[in-house]
């Protein structure tokens, strides 16, 4: 008995310190800038970091410059309310964002702040990815169906049909490829042209987050508490097996992802504030950090938004309304 309880102590022990190693291996961001006081319904960044467009839940959609952190614009669906906007990207160009809300899709320049068309959609929005230039938009919704909008002349050029709500959506920047996420645990890579399956992927709940690297190569999804993997769009077949497990030694939800420009890493962020740069050839941890959150308030925030800056400094906004800027 007593031989027993020692060890059942020093595994306690051995857990408890892997833990404080663990917890002390993520970093801290090195800077920070408080974008909205009562949190965040959704958020975006440039491709290269450089800006951001959020969806405040107290004061509508507001679009920003992050090297002097300042708000640019205040867009909002309605003159005089401020929208709760669900779904929010900004194009590869950097030159065009749109937001969307309800039943409401809006095209916004990054230039002059105007408003370059407004449509409506069929369903409430859910998610949506811009292609460049802002021409078209992939927009998911809550009536089993993602829609690739023609955004800027209006129409729609394609609708998926995938028997459940659609949560998350990517799109590569020439319009070829799309990927849905959706309610009935199904990853579906699409061809956008013909808006025919090329290929489908089941995990082991409903999706939280889905993404494809630049080149349209790889693609990526994630279970909401439950397994993410990386496939190939070639082929089909999986890469890579992301380990969310090892992540926390509990199945952690990955609530946003993006790859590097050179398809080797994909930063990833969970709901419990946690960033992570994965090798994407092995599913390897290469660096961990955790968001900021201001004394006095509930602990964690969800990760909204990621991007890969300059060198080694990558940008997250939290759904605590923070922009995070991490190296």
């Amino acid at each position: 008995m007593k031989r027993t309880v020692k060890k059942t102590l020093e595994l306690g022990l051995a857990v408890v310190c892997l833990t404080a190693l663990l917890s002390c291996s993520a970093e801290a961001p090195v800077r920070t800038a408080q974008y909205a006081k009562q949190g965040l319904y959704s958020a975006v960044l440039s491709d290269d970091g450089s800006s951001a467009l959020v969806g405040s839940i107290q004061h509508g959609g507001s679009y920003w410059v992050n090297a002097v952190n300042e708000r640019r614009f205040n867009w909002n669906h309605v003159k005089g309310e401020y929208s709760s906007l669900y779904g929010v990207d900004i194009d590869p160009s950097g030159q065009y964002a749109a937001t969307g809300g309800g039943r409401t899709l809006v095209l916004w320049s990054t230039v002059t702040g105007k408003s370059e068309g407004f449509w409506t959609t069929p369903g409430d929005v859910q998610s949506l990815k811009l292609t460049q230039n802002g021409d078209y938009a992939l927009v998911g919704l809550n009536d089993q169906t993602a829609r690739f909008f023609d955004i800027k002349r209006g129409g729609i050029k394609q609708t998926l049909r995938t028997g459940a709500t659609v949560r998350a959506v990517d799109v590569t920047s020439d319009g070829l490829l799309g990927i849905t996420g959706d309610d009935a645990s199904n990853v579906t890579l699409w061809d956008m042209q013909t808006g025919e399956k090329k290929y489908q992927w089941s995990l082991s709940n409903i999706i939280g987050s889905v993404a494809l690297s630049t080149d349209g190569k790889y693609a990526f999804g994630a279970a909401q508490l439950g397994n993410a993997k990386i496939w190939s769009t070639r082929t089909g077949k999986e890469l890579t097996n992301i380990d969310t497990g090892a992540l926390e030694y509990r199945h952690a939800s990955i609530s946003q992802a993006v790859f590097s420009s050179d398809d080797r890493n994909v930063l990833i962020g969970e709901v419990n504030s946690k960033v992570s740069l994965i090798q994407v050839s092995t599913g390897a941890v290469q660096k961990e950090w955790e968001l900021f959150t201001p004394n006095g308030r509930p602990s964690g925030a969800s990760v909204l938004a990621l991007a890969f800056g300059k060198g080694n400094r990558y940008y997250a906004i939290g759904s605590n309304g923070y922009l995070n800027v991490l190296e």
